[in-house]
């Protein structure tokens, strides 16, 4: 009976000591995760920050000393974006499709996001057909994406994919697709949704790389282009402290990039006329949205107005000092011209492709 309460007793406390070093092993483990997450929290702020070469560091820093993270992958996606930033599109592609094919069956997730972050290397290196390919796929794994990612973000860049190969039936259903998903996570989940998503979502939604922009592709990029802009000129509107400069440094590079193409052919003066007539009719698309006299703009919208302005001077002073107007469309013509008769009818001026608004109170 002795010899029975003993090993009763023996066992308890051996089951006592394994329970509690168990329980030991689970703190030191939870300590461990919450030390990752925090290295990759920091290196991620890097990267929204857009320092990207330091971000890199943390990225690659935090895969050789945690390989078997359960974040390695997510700190890969980290490193392919701060490729992103850097213009090594060829890299963050490569890194991109290999996480794919790594998680695409234990963690749908990430393998989603390197979808859609390679449709930006795609779209970067010039290859719109695969940039909608991929795009498409990513949009078939979008319940693994944030909401916004997949419902609005996804289908915003395949409205401008497509609004820059001239299909302009398909860029405004996919851009229709995007308001209405932007309504849908509004009505959803706006209670649980960041403080500064919107503004994110926006630039996301309007980004476009003028990586491969040439006088060849000059006309195509200003179509897809038309379409897109709008998002970042709401993203300045929001005011937000991170993403509203996202927005301004994307839309001031574009409109230099568009600008410096047309001051690039001055040889050729009829091409030059050409394409300072594209440029020109998307600042007048861009000048519908600016703030109208008596409402108040903050300093990121007067910083793009400004710009535009400019550009628009400079423009028209490359095609009209030249008395050179052949290359331009009759809607630039009229729009355009340095002595404007007056208020233009109407029904000269063509209507552009309507694209369904969402009632947005922020805006």
């Amino acid at each position: 009976m002795k010899r029975a309460l003993s090993l009763l007793l023996f066992a308890f406390l051996a089951g006592c000591s394994s329970f509690q070093m168990s329980r030991s092993e689970e703190g030191v483990l939870q300590n461990k995760k919450l030390l990752e997450d925090k290295e990759l929290s920091n290196a991620h702020d890097l990267l929204v920050r857009g320092k990207y070469v330091e971000a890199h560091k943390m990225f690659r820093d935090f895969e050789e000393r945690y390989p078997q993270s359960v974040y390695f992958q997510a700190a890969r996606l980290g490193e392919a974006q701060s490729f992103e930033g850097q213009g090594k599109w060829v890299e963050a592609s490569a890194i991109y499709r290999d996480i794919y094919l790594k998680t695409k069956n234990l963690q749908p997730d990430i393998a989603a996001m390197a979808l859609y972050r390679q449709s930006f290397c795609y779209e970067a290196l010039g290859d719109d057909q695969k940039t909608i390919a991929t795009l498409l796929d990513a949009k078939n794994l979008r319940t693994a994406l944030p909401k916004e990612v997949g419902y609005a973000e996804i289908p915003a860049r395949l409205g401008a994919t497509y609004g820059r190969l001239g299909r302009e039936k398909e860029a405004v259903a996919y851009l229709n697709e995007a308001e209405k998903g932007i309504a849908k996570i509004r009505a959803e989940d706006q209670a649980a949704l960041s403080k500064d998503w919107l503004a994110k979502t926006y630039v996301q939604m309007g980004s476009t790389s003028t990586n491969q922009l040439s006088p060849a592709s000059f006309a195509t990029f200003v179509s897809g282009q038309k379409f897109v802009q709008v998002y970042l000129i709401k993203a300045l509107e929001l005011n937000d402290r991170v993403w509203s400069p996202r927005a301004l440094k994307e839309l001031q590079g574009t409109y230099q990039d568009l600008y410096s193409q047309v001051e690039a052919v001055r040889e050729n003066r009829s091409r030059q006329a050409e394409l300072g007539g594209s440029l020109i009719e998307l600042i007048d698309r861009a000048e519908l949205y600016r703030p109208i006299a008596g409402q108040t703009q903050n300093n990121y919208q007067i910083q793009f107005f400004t710009q535009l302005t400019d550009v628009r001077k400079n423009t028209e002073t490359l095609l009209y000092q030249a008395k050179e107007t052949m290359g331009l469309t009759e809607e630039s013509q009229k729009l355009n011209s340095i002595k404007r008769p007056g208020r233009i009818k109407d029904d000269a001026v063509k209507t552009p492709p309507k694209v369904v608004p969402t009632e947005d109170p922020n805006l």
